[in-house]
């Protein structure tokens, strides 16, 4: 795997709209996609961000990361050291194994995202320092749906409107779902 590209240069250099399909194997993050490509792992990719920052970075709209393995987050609160963290609109994060990462996913002034099937977990902590497996901080219009939660904190929704939360499962955790200051969310 060593004649590779690193993983960040085949995302600058692909193209708006193009599909990354990622041999097997271990890639360094973390990555930032910062325009709308499908980043897909087949099942059998990893992206280890080494211990530091988000694994992946969406600072995108229309984006979508699917089929792998996201790992090994950093550890700060407040950075929000994810598995993914979402900065845009209309991606899709959907069919991935995020572990060991501090964070699951979160959203932040983003809307019209789905969060879809994913298998979540934290950093092996004491309950109240892991991170959130799902975080909506003001984030409107999304889906987070069939997600299998476990070893987490919550999934945490905050100042967030409109979002429908269903079929997940969530164990190990703290409050598995936890509102403030949010309405007309559909559970």
């Amino acid at each position: 795997a060593e004649s590779k590209l690193p993983l960040q240069i085949m995302i600058d250099e692909a193209d708006d709209g193009a599909t990354l399909l990622l041999e097997p194997g271990t890639y360094a993050g973390p990555l930032v996609i910062d325009k709308p490509l499908t980043l897909d792992g087949q099942g059998k990719a990893t992206i280890d961000a080494g211990g530091k920052g988000s694994v992946i970075v969406l600072d995108t709209d229309g984006a979508i990361v699917r089929n792998l393995r996201l790992t090994n987050s950093g550890e700060s609160h407040n950075d929000i050291d994810s598995g993914v963290q979402v900065r845009g609109n209309f991606n899709v994060i959907s069919d991935n194994i995020i572990d060991n990462s501090l964070f699951g996913v979160d959203l932040q002034q983003s809307e019209n995202n789905i969060v879809r099937r994913n298998e979540i977990s934290s950093k092996p902590f004491d309950l109240g320092t892991r991170g959130d497996a799902v975080r909506l901080w003001y984030s409107f219009h999304n889906k987070v749906i069939d997600n299998t939660i476990h070893d987490s904190r919550d999934t945490v929704v905050w100042y967030s409107e409109n979002n429908t939360i269903s079929g997940n499962s969530s164990s190990d955790s703290r409050y598995s779902l936890h509102f403030m200051y949010s309405r007309y969310n559909l559970v």
